[in-house]
């Protein structure tokens, strides 16, 4: 009984004399990874018209089922997306979604991107449901493209794919040189 207790001192008096970090919060804020996913945001075009043609792969890509869409379609008169469909209703539900991004690696017009906007604390759990103005970007926002996790800033008619096939044949190469050339063959 005695030997857990010292253990647990022993960690206790180790991180007592080491130099303490304090961020004074809300003046001062840590600086997020790259790569951090939190509140949902969906882009515009150069032109200032929306992105989402309503396709509703993001829902159905979801494994919480957090995003509710309902389309309607493009006329001369109102235009709202370059497609002949729009997001009429585009609802994210905070307090079912869990921030995994398979929304926006699903999204074919690469809509949907995750900014690093991280209070996202509210008193009411109907709160929690975001509509569409709250989630659409302001006009005249440069806007970002999503892919594979990864944000970009150049255009994406930069061959985005060369990354991942790089690594492809990096792989194959690697498995070629192990002598395992019916992985390679496979892959």
């Amino acid at each position: 009984m005695i030997v857990p207790l010292i253990k647990g001192l022993s960690v206790t008096l180790r991180h007592f004399f080491k130099k303490k970090i304090t961020v004074q919060y809300p003046e001062e804020r840590r600086s997020l990874p790259p790569r951090a996913r939190w509140l949902h945001q969906l882009q515009r075009h150069e032109d200032g018209l929306e992105r989402c043609i309503a396709c509703m792969l993001c829902a159905a890509a979801c494994p919480t089922e957090a995003i509710y869409i309902v389309g309607a379609e493009n006329t001369e008169k109102h235009r709202v997306s370059h497609g002949e469909r729009h997001a009429k209703i585009w609802d994210l539900d905070l307090g079912r979604c869990m921030f995994c991004g398979i929304c926006v690696e699903a999204c074919p017009d690469e809509v949907i991107v995750m900014t690093d906007q991280y209070e996202l604390a509210v008193d009411k759990r109907e709160k929690l449901v975001l509509h569409k103005d709250r989630l659409v970007a302001p006009r005249g926002e440069a806007p970002r493209w999503a892919w594979m996790g990864y944000y970009r800033q150049e255009p994406a008619d930069k061959s985005p794919l060369r990354l991942p096939l790089l690594k492809h044949l990096a792989y194959e190469k690697y498995l070629k040189t192990r002598g395992r050339k019916e992985d390679a063959d496979h892959a």
